[in-house]
């Protein structure tokens, strides 16, 4: 499956301050104190960002992209590499490498099943949709501070207890592969991403993505928050567990940017109700997942007693019907049956109910390897 081509226009680098974890640290040598500081502490800002460029650039470190991102899309690996050379003068110029962040949102004027709408696009006389309520920076805020805790009444189990369950699925032994992905889609301000990443084992990056701009750095935000607390406790007690490197990528669910069986692990909390194209969602993740590869989601499944009434009115006869004639984006499914069998249609394998509580189900799913 192929995505559009895409523009670099809309190529986004993050400047949030992140841990050496994130990217390799400079080495004392190329940051620490000289003795032409004094000279450097007098020269004009722009003479000195050169030379630090130049120390950083000449040191041996790598802070290329590549050493974050899994395997992309061609079209994606194009906008990448069109922004490499900012993102690395940013990494070599901050005294701690920033999280990266790209925005990866296709913008094929004919991708109607997107999420990307109101992207304006290149040569399009059609006006880009009005954001959403929660696609804006406050928006984000408010979502992170007190929506998403509302939905304790669905049935949620709570950002804590829904982590845990999710880690129980992810987890992987400590020498897995080196060069482990997780990707949280729908990831949102990074509520239940934060707290994955704090107990995550055996992977070497969590990619934070969403396809609201203001979410995706939301999330950036507080794993960067996450990373310097890290950091902290790390110098108290080496024992502090260590955590992943973080990338933040915008990305649309029906069109992703990463290339076939590139990622390990795909988790997503509360957004596949949201996704215009469910199914369309599940196959792009069944793509990116490698064989044998896990997929783990949390969604919202109509109560019984509605369920009920529309078989008593007659409304639909069953779930299949109520998917192609009622439920529209951020719906209820019909029950966790239902999503069971997207997830079987999309490829995936061993698909199991891990938790059900009200409208709250959470499921995993392989791909076969």
């Amino acid at each position: 499956m192929s995505c559009a081509s895409a523009s670099a226009s809309a190529c986004v680098v993050a400047t949030a301050r992140a841990p050496s974890a994130v990217v390799a640290p400079r080495n004392a040598t190329s940051r620490g104190p000289s003795s032409s500081g004094r000279r450097d502490a007098h020269a004009p800002r722009s003479s000195r960002e050169r030379r630090a460029w130049a120390r950083a650039s000449s040191s041996g470190v790598d802070i290329s992209l590549t050493t974050v991102l899994p395997a992309l899309q061609p079209w994606a690996e194009a906008r990448v590499q069109k922004c490499s050379g900012a993102w690395k003068k940013a990494a070599a110029l901050t005294k701690n490498p920033p999280i990266v962040m790209v925005d990866l949102v296709p913008e094929s004027k004919d991708d109607e099943d997107s999420l990307s709408g109101h992207v304006e696009r290149e040569n399009s006389s059609k006006k880009p949709k009005k954001k959403g309520p929660f696609e804006t920076e406050f928006g984000a805020f408010i979502y992170d501070k007190g929506y998403r805790q509302l939905f304790r009444a669905l049935g949620y189990p709570g950002a804590d207890a829904e982590a845990t369950l999710a880690l129980e699925q992810l987890n992987m032994e400590e020498n897995a592969a080196s060069d482990s992905v997780l990707l949280d889609i729908s990831c949102g301000p990074g509520i239940i991403t934060t707290r994955i990443a704090a107990g995550l084992v055996g992977y070497r990056t969590l990619i934070a993505s969403d396809v609201s701009e203001a979410m995706t750095k939301r999330a950036a935000e507080q794993l960067d928050m996450l990373a310097a607390t890290t950091t902290v406790l790390k110098q108290r007690d080496p024992t502090t567990q260590s955590l992943p490197q973080f990338a933040a990528v915008r990305a649309d669910v029906s069109c992703l940017p990463f290339a076939d069986a590139s990622v390990d692990a795909v988790h997503s909390s509360a957004g596949a109700h949201c996704w215009p194209n469910p199914n369309k969602g599940f196959l792009e993740i069944t793509r990116v997942l490698k064989p044998g590869g896990t997929f783990v989601a949390s969604t919202v499944v109509l109560a019984g007693p509605i369920r009920e009434k529309y078989l008593e009115n007659e409304t639909v006869k069953d779930g299949d019907e109520y998917f192609r004639k009622i439920w529209d984006v951020n719906t209820p499914f019909w029950d966790a049956d239902a999503v069971v069998q997207m997830l079987e249609n999309a490829g995936l394998v061993d698909v199991e109910v891990v938790r059900e509580d009200k409208c709250f189900v959470m499921l995993a799913a392989r791909k076969r390897g």
